[in-house]
């Protein structure tokens, strides 16, 4: 339930209140942990990483955070090219990321676009339904730890320029303070990469009041001499986001104003029937592919680009920063109630030290192949499937159990960005959604429906058994009756095929509930063979934890996790 407002001490000071820092402080507010977020600036203005990606889609849903960002955005446009010069001949049209149907398996399969501001919108007004208000124009100035807290000094700035300075004791620190984290620099963390003096661009937004149409990217030239790139945003605001890139252009005076930027685009462009209005806001900008050596240390953590920087090419940085927080969160929530051990949060580096390092290479790769001469197959711009992030895995994390391969091997562990080339599902992969389940009640019929996206959520362990036995239900439901109630919740999964006459209520099995997959996709999706017992531990951030065949692989799972209960 919803906090009330109250003046609870914070157990988590989040430093930055864009997209990365409002997940984090979402995920923990979900896990009843109160939480105190202060951001240097005031609301984001522009577009930036508008691109959400299919994996982050399926992080909102269960964050309940995914209907009002599919209210307003948008399908990602098809790309026209337009033949120079001239400027105005269209000389191909294409689909970045073509169109896909979606899967029982995967239902968000298609990326949709967002401009940040709206998204961080969004995310506060979640915030707020917990009594937590940004607080805006607030720096953390330092901080010092200690064994058993956090001592930060932060400072804000009223409207009249006059500085409050407040100290403040808190359990832990994160800090989504962006590339030029305070938080980053003070722990003294590595932020090792290289800085490309090969590669600038302008960036930004502008009014665009004529000469466009909104229905797709608007691109002109293109490899490393000079390209245009308009983009309509995802409302009808006539807004477009541009992308000015190449090294025959004159950057510093482009950025100097807004008519020597329409100058630019115009010699670019060779059009002069585009028609601007008033500039948003625009950048000059020089990638820095850098990351972190670890992403904490001791009772401070980063997340986003405070961690890890690089190309915008491939659309990965704004997602892999919310799922930095997204696995970061439920684990300090355990931790702050007590029932995993403080060393448990070494798995957030461990996890997503690998994921990161691939998302560089990857991003990388794509800018460079940008920097080319355009083909004729339109590869520069085309990005792969695995850019989706529904293969981002954790397969060499320490925490997982998975008795139906080893996790070692190395077709199993090859690419913390792909699934593995087996093809099949296992512990530190994606969950796959499964539709179409039947929930049992206490008369014995299944009517309702809900689908496994629906039941799990970022506060708690969901245990899928996979099996008609009552006895291998209650046994494994057995082995969290010493846990707290609010840490797992177990699901039995009957065949299809179960008749309802012959079950007795979920409560005389000793599970939370008991559902018949009736359209079959979960025995499809999941390593359950017809006639045996599988049960699989999904984790509060939508990963698969662990696939056992009975309680000895589940309490081995258990004791790397949580503490002994009490």
């Amino acid at each position: 339930m919803p906090l009330s407002p109250t003046s609870v001490s914070p157990s988590v000071l989040v430093v930055g209140a864009g997209p990365v820092g409002s997940v984090l402080a979402l995920t923990l507010l979900k896990n009843g942990i109160p939480v105190r977020i202060i951001d240097k600036a005031g609301p984001q203005i522009g577009q930036k990483g508008a691109g959400i990606q299919p994996r982050s889609l399926e992080m909102h849903h269960f964050l309940g955070t995914l209907p009002d960002f599919l209210d307003v955005g948008k399908a990602l446009p098809p790309c026209t090219v337009y033949k120079l010069p001239g400027g105005t001949e269209i000389l191909k049209t294409f689909e970045m990321i073509p169109y896909e149907e979606p899967r029982p398996d995967i239902p968000y399969i298609n990326a949709v676009m967002l401009g940040q501001h709206r998204k961080q919108s969004i995310l506060h007004r979640h915030l707020e339904k917990y009594g937590c208000e940004v607080e805006f124009h607030t720096e953390l100035r330092s901080f010092k730890q200690y064994d058993d807290h956090v001592l930060a000094t932060i400072i804000k700035r009223s409207s009249d320029g006059t500085e409050v300075s407040e100290e403040i004791k808190v359990p832990y620190v994160v800090g989504a303070d962006g590339a030029h984290s305070t938080i980053r620099r003070t722990l003294g963390l590595t932020f090792l990469g290289d800085t490309r003096d090969d590669v600038n661009m302008v960036i930004g937004d502008i009014e665009v009041k004529g000469g466009l149409d909104r229905k797709s990217w608007h691109l002109w030239g293109g490899g490393s001499a000079k390209m245009v790139t308009l983009i309509p945003t995802e409302v009808d605001d006539n807004i477009f986001t541009m992308i000015i890139a190449g090294n025959e252009i004159d950057h510093a005076k482009t950025v100097s104003g807004r008519d020597e930027l329409v100058k630019t685009i115009t010699s670019i462009t060779d059009r002069n029937d585009i028609e601007f209005g008033d500039l948003v806001w625009m950048s000059r900008y020089r990638p820095n592919i850098r990351m972190v050596n670890k992403f904490g240390e001791g009772r401070v953590f980063v997340a986003g680009d405070a961690a890890h920087v690089h190309s915008p090419t491939g659309g990965q940085g704004t997602n892999s920063g919310v799922q930095d927080s997204f696995n970061l969160g439920w684990k300090l929530a355990l931790v702050l109630k007590g029932f995993s051990p403080a060393s448990f949060l070494d798995t957030y580096t461990e996890e997503r030290l690998p994921v990161i390092a691939a998302m560089l290479d990857k991003s990388t790769f794509l800018l460079n192949r940008g920097l080319e001469k355009p083909r004729s197959d339109n590869s520069n711009w085309t990005r792969g499937a695995e850019f989706k992030q529904l293969g981002i895995n954790y397969r060499g994390s320490s925490t997982l159990v998975d008795e139906t391969t080893d996790l070692t091997k190395d077709l199993i562990r090859s690419d913390s960005y792909s699934l593995a080339s087996d093809g099949v599902v296992h512990a530190g992969d994606r969950a796959p959604e499964a539709p179409g389940l039947e929930v049992l009640h206490s008369n014995g019929n299944f009517t309702t429906m809900t689908s496994l996206f629906d039941i799990f959520k970022p506060d708690h362990h969901t245990v899928l058994i996979f099996s008609y036995l009552r006895s291998k239900a209650e046994e494994t439901a057995s082995e969290f009756s010493a846990y707290a109630k609010s840490l797992v919740q177990t699901v039995l999964i009957l065949p299809a095929l179960s008749q309802s006459e012959q079950i007795a209520s979920g409560q005389q099995f000793g599970v939370d509930l008991v559902l018949r997959d009736g359209g079959g996709h979960a025995y499809k999706g999941y390593p359950a063979p017809p006639g045996s017992c599988t049960v699989v531990v999904v984790r509060p951030d939508g990963i698969i934890g662990a696939i056992a065949g009975g309680v000895d692989g589940l309490r081995q799972y258990l004791s790397g996790v949580f503490l002994a209960p009490k």
